[in-house]
């Protein structure tokens, strides 16, 4: 009505009351999606936190498994390494066996030759005896 009264004028205040009241309406509904979205934001961090939160214990948790498992490989290293060193010993003693049976047989196979040259003497001696004890 006042715009009316106040002709070419007012015609032109009520467009442009017109364009404010509608910019008005849209400014609050970009307001009201900005609570909105900062409304989703809040949530997303909050439930970022929260998962951040319970994944740490499980990180740690890893952490300590990786470090137990770095100190079984240690161990398992160092099992090895006194393994290999005992199959050395053992090799080295087999050897060893071995060389003192070669010697052991070839001892052997020479008291065996001097048992069969010490029984030829005997046997030398007792037939001689025999032929004595007879002569007399």
């Amino acid at each position: 009505m006042e715009a009316a009264r106040a002709g070419e004028h007012g015609k032109g205040f009520a467009v442009v009351a017109s364009e404010v009241r509608k910019l008005a309406e849209r400014s609050k509904i970009a307001a009201d999606e900005i609570i909105q979205l900062a409304a989703k934001s809040l949530q997303a961090t909050e439930n970022s936190a929260n998962y951040m939160n319970n994944l740490l214990p499980e990180i740690q948790k890893t952490a300590r498994l990786v470090q137990e498992i770095a100190a079984s490989s240690t161990e398992q290293r160092t099992g090895a390494e006194q393994v290999n060193n005992a199959i050395q010993q053992l090799n080295s003693i087999t050897q060893q066996n071995a060389a003192s049976s070669e010697e052991l047989a070839t001892n052997a196979e020479e008291l065996n030759k001097q048992a069969q040259q010490l029984k030829e003497i005997i046997e030398y001696f007792s037939i001689e005896a025999g032929r004595l004890s007879k002569l007399n």
